[in-house]
């Protein structure tokens, strides 16, 4: 081999050596990273006739204060009806949603919208086609 591809061999191994451990997901590391996360498949909330899907993606189940963060989508259809039992927020990422709290405003919401929904909060979901939200909400992981 020449210095030329030894050198080459050297950079490509060093190279693979950083990207494969690198801490960023390294299960001791303090930090998570998850590339392309809107993107992950959403299951079906199971509700007859209501295309909702759901999809806790990070979370701590700390006792004293539990958190979660995941992504919701509403495609057309059926509207789904909710009851927060815990202190939420959620935004808007892709698409559209119509979004009415019980006695309340009904918004139509774009991406960029902010809302916080406290708990007790009773609120219906729709979509005239689809829309995508990341949420975060003071509750364990799968408890909903």
């Amino acid at each position: 081999m020449t210095k030329i591809n030894l050198l080459y061999l050297a950079a490509t191994v060093f190279v693979f050596f950083i990207l494969t451990n690198s801490s960023a997901n390294d299960e001791n590391s303090l930090m998570k990273y998850y590339k392309n996360g809107q993107a992950t498949e959403l299951p079906s909330m199971d509700n007859d006739g209501v295309n909702a899907f759901i999809k806790d993606v990070v979370f701590s189940n700390d006792p004293d204060s539990p958190i979660v963060c995941g992504l919701f989508r509403m495609e057309k259809g059926a509207p789904l009806e909710y009851t927060y039992t815990y202190d939420d927020v959620k935004i808007i990422l892709e698409g559209e949603m119509t979004i009415s709290e019980e006695g309340g405003a009904t918004i139509e919401a774009w991406p960029g919208d902010i809302f916080l929904y406290k708990e007790g909060a009773k609120v219906t979901f729709a979509s005239n086609s689809s829309g995508l939200g990341f949420y975060c909400g003071q509750r364990s992981a799968d408890e909903l």
